[in-house]
């Protein structure tokens, strides 16, 4: 995120997706927030910025430190199912700011070290009493499956369409112009991408940016005889770097894969 567009997130105020926190507060409280924005739509978390007023009250080395500490234990020892935050630290107005970033979950409902559930409520959050919204809720993290989850700061033109296009060619014998639809499209079509970001599977299917968007997802094939997973297998393949080549490559001239 660049300096201008955080100073512009900052002037419109808080809101369900955007927090400020001039300091950070009690682990249980942040742990809170976490809940509401995973259960919600993600936001971010700006520290270092008056909730009151939206002035900046910048951070010092130490406390960029101590955050970073309690937002990592927050998210793994005080929201069930943890849940995977990024941070980042910008300077505005030669003052450090630490923002946040945690996204809509894909286990929802998540909850807090007491088993209370939060959501966004406006710019607040609140606790969710009811059945049905506990019923939603279930429903929606059933509904969205890890592989679908949007990368944050993809796009669709991080594919590597030259892959792209030999993989719709085998799948459906026909190119992009033979079907009349575009790269764009067919991505969507086939959940690999949603709102112009690619998702989970489009990114380590196809995208050669996939260490520098998600580096803690990698890719490893196994075989084995038995039908049971287990520690025996027959093959063990590296972790796959870059997009995925297997079953998608150029055929030959007889129209074998190279």
């Amino acid at each position: 995120m660049e300096e201008h567009e955080l100073l512009a997130i900052i002037r419109k105020g808080e809101s369900s997706k955007v927090q400020f926190k001039e300091r950070l507060p009690h682990i249980d409280s942040i742990a809170h927030e976490i809940v509401a924005f995973s259960n919600s739509r993600g936001g971010i978390i700006i520290f270092g910025v008056n909730d009151k007023t939206g002035a900046l009250n910048g951070l010092s080395f130490t406390e960029i430190q101590e955050i970073n500490q309690q937002l990592a234990n927050a998210a793994s020892q005080k929201v069930y199912p943890p849940i995977f935050l990024t941070t980042e630290t910008l300077l505005v107005n030669n003052n450090h700011l630490l923002i946040a970033s945690i996204e809509e979950g894909a286990a929802k409902p998540y909850k807090d070290s007491n088993g209370i559930i939060y959501v966004k409520n406006g710019a607040d959050k609140r606790k969710v009493t009811s059945n049905d919204e506990l019923a939603r809720l279930l429903r929606s993290g059933g509904s969205l499956y890890a592989e679908e989850m949007i990368v944050q700061g993809s796009s669709t033109a991080d594919i590597n369409l030259e892959q792209f296009s030999i993989f719709i060619q085998r799948k459906y014998k026909q190119s992009f112009d033979d079907l009349g639809i575009t790269a764009d499209k067919l991505l969507e079509n086939l959940n690999l991408a949603k709102n112009g970001c690619l998702t989970l599977s489009g990114m380590l299917l196809f995208s050669s940016k996939r260490h520098l968007l998600r580096p803690h997802f990698s890719v490893q094939c196994v075989s084995m005889d038995s039908a049971i997973i287990g520690n025996d297998f027959t093959d063990n393949e590296g972790v796959l770097e870059g997009a995925l080549n297997g079953g998608i490559q150029q055929p030959d001239k007889m129209g074998n894969p190279l």
